[in-house]
């Protein structure tokens, strides 16, 4: 496995802004509290992390699209909250 440094250096880019996913579903399974999130961005995050996900595959550089995949189902974990959070909501209104 040939890793170059730009290859390195777009994993770690990756890796952080995908840290970024982790957290946001700690906080919102946490609190069940989805009245700020944007379905709509979520759904533009899920959709281009899968885009990144094959084009690295395409590459095969498979850390990049591992991160992809993990990046891309943190993405539809929060849309699967956002659709039952918001429902919960609802209903009790």
């Amino acid at each position: 496995m040939d890793i170059d440094i730009w290859q390195m250096m777009g994993s770690m880019a990756a890796l952080a802004f995908t840290v970024g996913f982790v957290d946001q579903l700690r906080i919102t399974y946490k609190t069940r509290d989805v009245e700020g999130l944007s379905l709509l961005q979520w759904l533009v995050f899920a959709v281009a992390s899968a885009t990144f996900c094959a084009y690295y595959v395409h590459l095969e550089q498979w850390l990049m699209a591992a991160v992809s995949v993990f990046g891309t189902l943190c993405c539809l974990a929060i849309i699967t909250m956002i659709w039952k959070f918001r429902s919960v909501v609802d209903e009790s209104r």
